[in-house]
């Protein structure tokens, strides 16, 4: 067998869909694919998420332009969920609506994988991958072994380890404040039970999850303060839009060269940039939902202190690592990811790099928690430093890089990642 797809959400069926919208399928398939995914394939943890989507609905369905209007995805294109999400075009949808598309999809890219005779879906968790030298093998949750020259770990996210003692810069850190501290993923995702908000509430962070918790914690806090360390990010269409809104910004660093957007990547969209403008106080906006405190001099440093050591409650957003299952040699050493400020750590092919600094090519992991960082290939602002991911993405760019990636042969067993 050629692959296991770990995972079956969006990160995990871009290649697939990349391949399809290349003309490539066939030759994905024929080199063959198990993907193992104990829950409904497509839609991965958006279908529990309280938030809206961060881009608009149009680009969700952008994967099926250019492909074939035959069967089986031809179909796609008047289903009920395509023409609920089609309505929220030009709009931020609701994720609750975004995922049962995204499960269609993923009920015909499995129904493609079952019916091909070097294909099969596994409907189980992945327990453990051992490497080896000419390959890997995945072991299944009932012990099932499935042995493969590569395997695309895409199994979601989880919070950042040490969230709830991380120092956020020198001088102020989360330690003395742990018990009251949770991580958005806890108010994002539905699948967990909402923690108690009463009184005062700081969120650490500036990213859309940030102001996605803003926006949920307001009913119920008195008052919101959103401490950050960079300037917040807004996204713009052009540097014309973002100049006429009143916006500061580098018009080299923080402007993408393939599209000339403003902050790409980094940028809030939807409900967080309205609430984001409203708090930087932008022309046209009404009250500030929160209170902003940038920790780049002594008196904000003070004042950030003060806001931590009177919150009845502190939400920590500073993203997610790769929920990657255990990983090991077959002598049965642990290969240990490298975990940086931005999630797990994988080059600019996706191969995971391990704490040693080696790059493993057998192992592609991306997604949440461990996106690809920008290229030439993937565009994006020069002043981004995190990592780009997304459902676009992953059907277009990303998608089309790991799938180049896949139809290469391997001709190592590991390289040293600088």
């Amino acid at each position: 067998m050629g692959f296991v797809f770990c995972g079956g959400g969006p990160a995990a069926l871009g290649p697939v869909i990349a391949a399809a919208r290349k003309g490539r399928l066939d030759d994905l398939l024929d080199r063959g694919i198990a993907l193992v995914e104990p829950g409904p394939i497509g839609p991965g943890g958006l279908a529990h998420y309280r938030i809206s989507a961060n881009s608009l609905g149009g680009p969700f369905l952008e994967c099926l332009d250019g492909l074939s209007d035959s069967a089986p995805f031809a179909a796609l294109r008047d289903l009920p969920e395509t023409r609920r999400l089609r309505a929220h075009s030009d709009e931020h949808p609701p994720l609750s609506v975004v995922a049962p598309f995204l499960t269609r999809l993923g009920a015909v890219v499995s129904d493609l994988l079952a019916a091909h005779p070097r294909c099969t879906v596994v409907p189980e968790a992945v327990a453990a991958i051992e490497l080896a030298d000419d390959g890997v093998v995945v072991t299944t949750g009932s012990g099932r072994e499935l042995t493969a020259e590569r395997t695309v770990i895409a199994t979601g996210g989880r919070p950042l380890s040490g969230f709830g003692t991380a120092g956020i810069v020198p001088g102020l850190d989360l330690l003395p404040h742990r018990d009251k501290v949770w991580h958005s993923e806890s108010f994002i995702d539905a699948r967990k039970p909402l923690p108690p908000v009463r009184g005062k509430a700081v969120v650490v962070g500036g990213s859309h999850s940030a102001w996605s918790v803003v926006h949920l914690l307001a009913p119920e806090a008195d008052e919101i303060t959103v401490i950050h360390r960079s300037g917040l990010r807004l996204f713009y269409n052009s540097p014309d839009e973002a100049r006429a809104d009143g916006y500061p910004f580098d018009p080299v660093l923080d402007v993408c060269p393939t599209n000339g957007r403003v902050n790409r990547y980094g940028g809030l969209r939807g409900r967080a940039h309205e609430l984001a403008r409203a708090a930087l106080r932008l022309p046209g906006t009404g009250p500030a939902p929160a209170r902003l405190v940038q920790v780049t001099d002594p008196a904000a440093l003070e004042a950030a202190q003060r806001a931590l050591a009177e919150a009845d409650v502190i939400v920590m957003a500073n993203g997610f690592e790769a929920n990657l299952p255990p990983i090991h040699r077959t002598d049965g050493t642990p290969v240990s990811a490298a975990v940086g400020p931005t999630g797990t750590v994988v080059t600019a092919q996706g191969h995971l790099v391990d704490v040693h600094g080696t790059a493993h090519p057998r192992l592609l992991a991306y997604g949440l928690g461990a996106g690809l960082a920008p290229s030439a290939e993937v565009g994006g602002e020069p002043s981004y430093t995190r990592r780009a991911d997304g459902v676009w993405l992953y059907q277009h760019d990303i998608g089309g890089i790991v799938l180049d990636e896949l139809l290469h042969n391997v001709t190592t067993t590991g390289e040293i990642h600088a």
